[in-house]
């Protein structure tokens, strides 16, 4: 029950955008993996990136927010728009091409047990039995999927390191961005990044395309989806409510917000995809969100501090 002489729990008011944000960014494992199914994983972000990003600098200016980015910070901007969307994307799409988007979603969201451990070095951060048992738990969800993956794939795991790195990567990014503290705007930074990491990824794309540029004409309909899906709704409306959340809620229950995000990712790729996930996948997955609760949640009487920081999509 609420404490009367504190008002509702911040989470009362919450509701909507920890909705939007479960289910978009969960349904959207399957949809990226149709969509890197029939593109290639390149040219399927470089279709998507720069709309999403001018989406997101639209609900910027529409929220009253500058857009203007002071101009000794744009060598920060380039570094965290690296780790952020370049390195993300870059290893997550070629990870969940080879996966199923269920067990893409486990690894990924893995992401706050790296940020911890990478934060202990760069913010000095205190580590503490809750967070040691946490990353434990987190270690031993990925032996479970990296070891069904060495019996099953019959090769190295490739799919699930690609999107482990990926995992790291955004890990790195988040605690730059937590050290940094870029005076912007966040709807404004996550379209100046995403705007920025369209362009090294769109200059690739085409030496990982191996297709001619004419059956672009020809995409599905599935494809075609995947691809508004991406722009419209992962990129732009689940980042306002991303962003919603990491404006008004302590960073740690903002964070929690994300828990459910790999179910949902495993529940949609069964019923989209007709994935059957093991008992690996499952343990996994209770691992992975025991770990994330352990490392996230504030005890009772103890006021975590306040700060945002974007996600990745």
């Amino acid at each position: 029950m609420a404490d009367r002489r504190h008002g509702p729990h911040p989470l009362a008011h919450a509701f909507v955008p920890i909705a939007i944000l479960t289910l978009v960014w969960g349904c959207n494992w399957p949809v990226l993996k149709i969509g890197v199914s029939e593109m290639a994983p390149l040219t399927f972000r470089s279709f998507t990136l720069p709309f999403a990003a001018l989406g997101m600098l639209l609900v910027a200016r529409l929220s009253g927010d500058s857009i203007a980015v002071p101009r000794a910070w744009w060598g920060r901007l380039v570094v965290l728009t690296f780790f952020n969307i370049v390195g993300w994307n870059a290893f997550m799409l070629f990870g969940v091409q080879q996966l199923p988007a269920g067990r893409s979603a486990i690894i990924a969201y893995t992401m706050p047990i790296w940020a911890m451990l990478i934060s202990l070095g760069v913010l000095h951060e205190p580590l503490n039995r809750r967070k040691i048992f946490g990353l434990a738990l987190g270690m031993l969800a990925m032996l479970v999927l990296l070891g069904e993956d060495i019996r099953h794939i019959r090769s190295t795991p490739t799919g699930a390191l690609l999107i482990l790195v990926a995992a790291i990567l955004w890990a790195i990014g988040t605690v730059l961005l937590r050290k940094w503290q870029p005076p912007i705007a966040q709807n404004a930074l996550s379209g100046w990044m995403m705007l920025l990491g369209w362009l090294p990824l769109g200059i690739a794309a085409p030496f990982f395309e191996t297709h001619p540029a004419s059956y672009l004409l020809h995409l599905s309909g599935g494809t075609w989806f995947a691809i508004l899906y991406n722009i419209f709704l992962a990129g732009t409306v689940a980042h306002w409510a991303w962003f919603t959340l990491a404006r008004t809620l302590p960073v740690a229950i903002s964070s929690l917000s994300s828990l459910p995000v790999p179910v949902v990712g495993v529940i949609s790729g069964m019923i989209v995809l007709g994935e059957r996930p093991g008992p690996g996948e499952f343990i996994a997955l209770a691992l992975v969100l025991a770990s994330l609760f352990a490392v996230l949640f504030q005890p009772s009487g103890k006021k975590p501090p306040v700060a945002s920081e974007p996600e990745p999509y």
